[in-house]
């Protein structure tokens, strides 16, 4: 059984966090062959201060003005 694990900030709707899922779900079945109801997806979302990225906290998430 494949598990994915995606770590991103907080502040996605649960529509884009579902999408993601769906999205990494088909590429795993088309990639790999495994069949979609063994793919399993755990989105973890925590702070943006908790995603350090150069040695520096990155902001907290916020949508691109337009969506």
């Amino acid at each position: 059984m494949p598990v994915i694990q995606c770590d991103i900030r907080e502040g996605r709707t649960e529509e884009q966090k579902q999408a993601l899922a769906q999205e990494i779900t088909r590429v795993v079945h088309e990639t790999i062959g495994s069949p979609v109801e063994y793919i399993y997806v755990l989105i973890r979302e925590t702070p943006g201060a908790h995603h350090v990225k150069a040695g520096k906290a990155l902001e907290a998430w916020e949508p691109e003005q337009g969506n």
